[in-house]
């Protein structure tokens, strides 16, 4: 785990959820990427991998919901399967002919409107991500 201090930013919200997709290798893989470690939370550094890349401090476990699917594609449909915590047609309305590209992987992230000016990472060992956007409670 990379050790990188807390930024001076918090994206805590309790009406929003923040919504990444990507492409990931592995279930594994996005675990380790989500995993939080409380010690490097203790020591006041960003608590997870996502979190030093996208500039996120931390996250409650309890609203996040993470999926890996074996085939990549770009219908949000296929994409958001088992993932579905919202209303898609917010998504399809943005996307009316699916994704710019096939993503297999999808994080939401409850209670938080990350509004930070990181949008994509391209990280070697846990894959491409890209935050889609912030999306209100309401709709899910």
């Amino acid at each position: 785990m990379r050790e990188v201090d807390f930024v001076d930013a918090t994206y805590n919200n309790d009406d929003y959820m923040s919504v990444f997709i990507g492409v990931c290798e592995s279930e594994s893989l996005l675990e380790e990427y989500m995993e939080l470690d409380y010690d490097l939370l203790d020591d006041y550094c960003i608590g997870f991998e996502l979190g030093v890349d996208f500039g996120i401090n931390t996250y409650d476990e309890d609203f996040m919901v993470r999926v890996v699917h074996d085939k990549s594609s770009t219908d949000i449909d296929e994409v958001f399967k088992d993932a579905e915590v919202f209303d898609l047609s917010i998504l399809k309305k943005q996307y009316p002919n699916g994704f710019d590209q096939p993503y297999n992987a999808v994080v939401v992230i409850g209670r938080m409107k990350y509004e930070g000016d990181i949008t994509e990472v391209h990280n070697e060992k846990f894959g491409y991500f890209k935050f889609l956007g912030i999306f209100n409670e309401e709709s899910a």
